[in-house]
């Protein structure tokens, strides 16, 4: 394989005081060779500024060079959130939080948790809720029934209103639900019992029934995958109604949002589910992503429809190119990122492939709703009226839908035009052997009061990506690990007032902050290069801090760089940098040793240099950029010091003199030398 030389420009002379060394350098291509390079290993990056143009490469591997670009630039282990851990798991918990609160509800197996969290504490009360005795036996005595499932689990928990939740669970098959006042008690009868009502159109008989459910103005929406797939305003001040079976086919729901319009009669509610069909051939797909919405004020028909929604209207949702065959049809998760009533905000969805891979798709929701405004139906050869089916009216308006305009919708309730995501493309693909399961995003004001979004997904090995999106740039901040137990993420629910993340896996619950400004150490460029939009360097403390996220707050004067092209903002700041201590070892010319350089950033490129002329090469393995001696790097005494440059910015990570034992010197065997490199590494890697 043909070698890469890459041009390396000439670096400015400034450095900060001691060893460690942390200057500024013109920008160069490829910020994330070092992930590249764990890929594909053959490929070498000369660092002596050869002034050579990269020759060639195929386009397999300039595919992988660019995917690289979408690895954590951190990987941190968080051990100090407050948690709280289930004995014996429970499958799938489904949590509910009210912004502000400290509170967190966590449905699970006979129980609804109820965690509240005080600072690095967390303490938790149980609501016992357990299936009825009568229809366990029943449940227990079919044969047909998975055992397992012969149980309550709380599939929905949502608050009505401010002194009421409705809390739904499958109850052996039998759904029930009851209701939660002042927050942790059971509303009671005058007999004392507990006020309970058929859950049968609230929520699924089966945890593993796909669905879904949203709370808007006391009213209850529902979705649920049974045999007849439902779409339903299940309980309420507000009329019941739903969708007709012929709407839906074999949907499997999973998730639901509420639009808020400038006009509160506009309001919208949207579901999202697959449509799954299991006779396709070969060529076919199985799987369709789909997307209905409702409008909050539909009453239903006066002469058709009367039980049924009449403003239904459904699309495609494709996360991928019109033109470029390979797709993700399969969705996930989603998310709504609104803006209150300001503007319509933002569709984030996670994708699966038939492959198994995943990506992140973002989608405007304002260009979707124009879609359902403006697009033809789906097979409706006709001319449409000038009041369109699926329109927003209340009841009783002058211009509430005809029986002609309801009697279009209840035969061509889809639109004709597929919605595509944003370019036409995913944000990005996961290109490792985990995929997405869950994603949360927060809108955040940067220190230029320009508003960032950061992504927050779930990943099947219980870890969270930190991800800043903005325009056509995508930066995975940080890998995080909050769990001890590797487990997919099955829950997550963000806070912005609070500024914190919930997540949960079907082991563990936990808290999180949003801005964790301390993992990006003392030092200006360390935090600058971090690119998270909750932290910046504060020049008067001298310290990475958070930002306030309060609108319109230009007061501050942190520095922050979270854009490619961003001039250096830490040129003449004052820091305090931690020296480096220079690491001495002594070895046997014929012992087998290697020196370890931790990985502080995986967007960094990393070279070995001895005595500041020659150049070593590295090998990737996991958290070190490791120097192996060998038949191309043969053993010399020496000063040995590994860089990163990052963005144009280099730092020494670290150094060791290196003396090789001559005649007359005691020397010191293989087994010593190696562990006093093991020594090292341990050191290094806490």
């Amino acid at each position: 394989m043909e070698e890469i030389h890459f041009p390396c420009p000439k670096r400015t002379q400034r450095q900060t005081r001691g060893p460690l060394l942390l200057q500024r350098s013109p920008r160069q291509a490829g910020p994330n060779l070092v992930a590249a390079g764990s890929i594909i290993k053959k490929i070498l990056f000369r660092g002596a500024c050869t002034g050579t143009n990269m020759r060639s490469l195929d386009l397999f591997l300039l595919a992988v060079f660019c995917s690289a670009q979408k690895t954590p630039r951190l990987k941190l282990t968080l051990k100090d959130s407050p948690a709280v851990s289930f004995e014996n798991g429970e499958k799938a918990p489904v949590l509910f939080h009210d912004a502000g609160s400290e509170q967190l509800y966590v449905g699970g197996r006979a129980a609804l948790r109820v965690l509240t969290f005080k600072e690095s504490e967390v303490t938790q009360t149980q609501v016992f809720l357990p299936a009825d005795e009568r229809v366990q036996k029943t449940c227990r005595s079919d044969p047909g029934m998975v055992q397992a499932e012969c149980d309550n689990y709380i599939q929905v928990i949502q608050r009505l209103n401010s002194s009421s939740i409705i809390v739904c669970g499958t109850n052996a098959g039998s759904p029930k639900c009851w209701f939660l006042s002042n927050d942790t008690k059971l509303q009671r009868d005058r007999l004392g019992q507990a006020v309970a009502i058929n859950g049968l159109n609230l929520a699924p008989a089966s945890p593993s029934q796909p669905a879904a459910a949203i709370a808007v103005e006391g009213s209850l929406y529902s979705a649920l995958s049974r045999d007849r797939s439902t779409i339903q305003r299940s309980y309420g001040s507000r009329k019941l109604l739903r969708t007709e079976d012929k709407w839906l086919a074999k949907a499997e729901f999973v998730s639901a949002a509420v639009l808020l319009e400038k006009e509160t009669s506009l309001d919208e509610i949207y579901f999202f589910y697959n449509e799954v069909d299991k006779t396709v051939g070969l060529d076919e797909e199985p799987v369709k992503a789909r997307l209905g919405r409702v409008c909050k004020v539909d009453e239903g028909g006066k002469s058709i429809l009367v039980d049924f929604w009449t403003t239904f209207l459904q699309a495609r949702l494709v996360c991928g190119s019109p033109t470029h065959p390979q797709r993700f049809n399969q969705l996930r998760d989603a998310f709504v990122l609104g803006e209150g009533r300001r503007g319509r905000g933002t569709l984030y969805g996670i994708f699966a492939s038939t492959w198994g891979m995943t990506a992140v798709c973002s989608y405007s929701m304002d260009k979707l709703s124009r879609a359902f405004q403006t697009s033809r139906l789906k097979g409706f050869t006709g001319s449409l009226p000038a009041h369109r089916p699926g329109t927003c009216v209340p009841y009783n308006s002058p211009s509430a839908p005809s029986k002609a305009v309801l009697a279009i919708i209840r035969d061509y309730p889809e639109i004709e035009t597929v919605i595509y995501p944003e370019r036409q493309r995913p944000l990005y693909v996961l290109q490792t052997n985990d995929t997405y399961t869950r994603v949360v995003a927060d809108r955040v004001w940067d220190a230029s009061n320009t508003s960032r979004t950061v992504l927050y997904l779930g990943t099947d090995k219980g870890k969270i990506h930190k991800v800043l999106q903005s325009g056509e740039q995508t930066v995975i901040i940080a890998e995080l690990s909050p769990f001890r137990t590797e487990a997919p993420v099955s829950g997550m629910a963000l806070d912005a007032s609070t500024g914190h993340l919930y997540a949960a896996t079907e082991f563990e619950v936990t808290r999180l902050p949003l801005a964790e400004c301390g993992q990006y150490r003392e030092t200006c460029w360390k935090c600058v290069l971090a690119k998270d939009p909750y932290c910046g360097w504060d020049p008067d403390s001298k310290k990475c801090l958070a930002l306030s996220q309060r609108t319109n707050d230009t007061a501050s004067n942190f520095l922050q760089s979270l854009d490619p092209e961003a001039e250096d903002v830490c040129e003449g700041a004052a820091e305090q940098v931690a020296q480096e201590v220079l690491k001495k070892v002594r070895v046997d010319p014929t012992s087998y040793i290697y020196l370890p350089c931790p990985l502080r950033s995986h967007h960094a490129i990393y070279t070995w240099v001895k005595d500041g002329t020659e150049k070593y090469p590295c090998a990737m393995d996991g958290h070190s950029c490791t120097l192996r001696f060998g038949e191309n790097a043969p053993m010399d005494q020496g000063l040995f010091k590994c860089t990163a440059t990052e963005d144009g910015y280099l730092e020494e990570i670290t150094a060791y003199k290196l003396t090789l034992n001559a005649a007359g010197i005691p020397q010191l065997s293989s087994t010593v030398a190696t562990g006093v490199l093991f020594l090292a590494i341990t050191i290094l890697l806490l």
